[in-house]
């Protein structure tokens, strides 16, 4: 599936580019997409990290687990969407969650190579990639800096939020409460309490072992 040039021009990557720079590129590299169906896996956690996928429409859902596997973070994420552009250089080239078409999606994939030689030859689309690795560095090195409330239901938001990829929107917390209440060091009953109380506010929905966020951003 080939892109036209004014589809491009709105994506993250190609912001800012004028059309004949554009034309150039394609004339280089041959950008195109896939129609990628609900269900399928755009990128799996500790696979290798060995392109840039841009989803250029439709969600996807991301899922982190820590690392002992206790919670798990799911979240729908709206296109245009990078999918853990940080990854593709650096110490760990590794996506660090798994991320799956959530609707029919369109998807770009630019294997690194390309990358290497898009950034060689345009002066915009290297300045774009600095731009969005720069902002999720600058965003992720300001989260353990945040001052802790002692308030457990704005604790709760806290973990929530600063393990999600995009801070609003709709998030599924999969734990159970005992591992909440370890993470926060609190008791279960505190947990619980909390949890309820957000409930009775109609911002979120607590199930066994899950609790439904239907907008982070109302939190």
């Amino acid at each position: 599936m080939n892109y036209d040039l004014q589809s491009l021009l709105q994506l993250p990557l190609f912001l800012g580019m004028g059309r004949g720079e554009l034309a150039d590129i394609e004339q280089m590299i041959p950008i195109s997409g896939a129609h990628i169906k609900r269900g399928a896996i755009l990128a799996s956690e500790n696979e290798a990290c060995t392109a840039l996928v841009l989803v250029a429409k439709g969600t996807v859902i991301a899922s982190t687990r820590s690392d002992d596997h206790s919670y798990e973070i799911d979240e729908i994420l709206q296109a245009p969407l990078l999918i853990q552009p940080e990854h593709i250089f650096g110490i760990k080239q590794r996506y660090t969650a798994t991320f799956k078409a959530n609707t029919y999606c369109e998807v770009i994939r630019i294997d690194k190579p390309m990358v290497l030689k898009l950034m060689e030859h345009s002066m915009t689309f290297r300045l774009n990639l600095m731009n969005i690795i720069a902002t999720l560095s600058q965003r992720n090195s300001r989260r353990l800096w945040h001052q802790m409330s002692e308030d457990i239901e704005k604790r709760i938001v806290r973990f929530v939020k600063d393990r999600c990829i995009y801070p609003a929107g709709q998030k599924q917390l999969r734990t159970k409460m005992t591992v909440l209440a370890r993470e926060l060091g609190c008791s279960r009953l505190e947990i619980s309490e909390a949890l309820h109380r957000l409930e009775e506010k109609q911002l979120l929905i607590v199930k066994r072992t899950i609790v439904e966020i239907p907008m982070l951003q109302l939190l």
